[in-house]
């Protein structure tokens, strides 16, 4: 055998070996791939049986993804909705706080997370995960997360900061009643009843039929500002189209309690 021939058949050898350590890595990349569809697939349709109220399907779904992949943060994500849903808010915090271990830049995880501390009453808690979530700029639901992050300074007492927050929200959420409704509430506190004012009719505007918290707070925004021909139509409007409501209930409540103690 030549020189020649030797060298080609070296070279051949060479190019299989190679040939075959790409289809290798190839066929690994393919499999990384398909789990991630297989996981992506498992969680969208465990997320409709929940929508549907049916949490054992949910489960078999969510399971099969963690099996498949126990680092998915989407996975871990949604077997967290899932004990939310079943009220063990012990393993719903386990799996977000998971999800946020494995990839702690995942919103979503974090945005459910700041939630279950906000209805803990861990008010600080949930800032600081509202907070991240509300300023990253590749969250889809950064509105929503500015409301969030509103409330949870309200419940803290830092008004001026849930002002801010909730005009931050109004930039960026498509409906944001919420937020129009607290403005309302916040402006009127601080009592900027013109603004206050701007921001009811911003919300009455759009809407045909107004929640009962609405009606209350543009009852409470009347009263403050003398409107007494508008405070009792929408008075009426709370009796007539919420007449079970606890709104209603409020307002006659706070009219006896504040009854003894006005003058005329």
């Amino acid at each position: 055998m030549t020189v020649v021939h030797r060298l080609s058949r070296a070279l051949a050898g060479a190019a299989f070996v190679a040939l075959l350590a790409g289809c290798v890595a190839g066929a690994e990349r393919i499999g990384e791939v398909r789990i991630d569809e297989a996981v992506q697939h498992r969680v969208a349709a465990g997320m409709e049986y929940l929508q549907m109220d049916k949490p054992e399907e949910a489960r078999q779904h969510f399971s099969r993804a963690l099996e498949l992949d126990p680092r998915s943060a989407p996975a871990n994500n949604a077997m967290a909705l899932l004990y939310r849903y079943e009220g063990d808010s012990v393993r719903e915090e386990q799996h977000y706080k998971r999800a946020l271990r494995i990839d702690s830049d995942y919103a979503v995880a974090r945005n459910n997370y700041g939630i279950l501390l906000y209805q803990r009453g861990d008010y600080r808690g949930a800032v600081r995960e509202f907070e991240r979530v509300a300023n990253d700029p590749r969250y889809s639901g950064r509105g929503r997360a500015f409301e969030n992050l509103g409330r949870s300074y309200q419940a803290l007492g830092d008004n001026a900061q849930a002002e801010k927050a909730f005009q931050r929200a109004l930039r960026l959420t498509r409906n944001p009643e919420r937020s129009l409704l607290a403005l309302t509430q916040l402006t009127q506190e601080r009592g900027d009843l013109s603004l206050a004012k701007r921001y009811y009719d911003q919300y009455a505007a759009n809407q045909q039929a107004p929640s009962a918290a609405g009606l209350l707070v543009g009852i409470r925004l009347a009263e403050r500002r003398g409107a007494d021909a508008e405070r009792q139509t929408l008075t009426q409007r709370l009796e007539q189209d919420y007449p079970d409501s606890a709104e209603l209930r409020a307002l006659r409540s706070g009219r006896s309690s504040a009854a003894p103690g006005s003058s005329s």
